[in-house]
């Protein structure tokens, strides 16, 4: 080999190095889990799903422990599939339920675990489960049912004040 060659090698070998440690750099930052640990599925199925998508984190006491995958109907209701990690050890009575983070941030199912003996395996099915909650709907409810009570101004006593036992309730008692 002349000394030409031995500079090229050099130099591929650097740069082959470099591309291998800036992949490697974006994995991490990314958060991409290549080597993550081993998942297990379940299902669960909800009434409503609101906007939960593929996808969606999967958490229990505020940790994520996977994700959401195949959100599909399936006889009139949303039947969700669960990547959780393999390790996970999920009694059979585990409740999940549909979140937002924040008042109008991405869902995400929330998992709490219960008492029982037995726990999930791969493939079963959660059963009990909590719809994601409509905002607008309970905006709504809340709205008519405060007109209902007299919560709303009247047109032959129009003051600033709520009449004694309707309005708004004192929120910050």
């Amino acid at each position: 080999m002349n000394k030409y060659t031995r500079n090229e090698i050099a130099v591929g070998s650097f740069v082959l190095v470099g591309l291998a440690g800036l992949a490697y750099l974006s994995v991490s930052i990314g958060g991409l889990e290549l080597w993550g640990p081993p998942l297990k599925t379940i299902h669960a199925r909800f009434a409503s799903v609101g906007d939960l998508k593929d996808g969606a984190s999967v958490k229990m006491a505020g940790v994520r422990v996977g994700s959401v995958d195949n959100v599909r109907l399936e006889r009139y209701a949303a039947e969700v599939d669960l990547h959780v990690r393999r390790d996970l050890v999920l009694p059979k009575d585990t409740i999940a339920s549909i979140r937002t983070e924040g008042l109008l941030g991405e869902s995400y199912v929330l998992l709490r675990p219960g008492g029982a003996e037995e726990d999930l395996v791969e493939g079963d099915h959660v059963s009990q489960t909590e719809p994601a909650v409509d905002l607008i709907d309970l905006l709504v409810r809340y709205a008519l049912q405060s007109d209902d009570e007299g919560g709303g101004a009247s047109d032959d006593n129009s003051t600033d004040e709520p009449s004694e036992g309707g309005g708004f309730p004192d929120l910050f008692e």
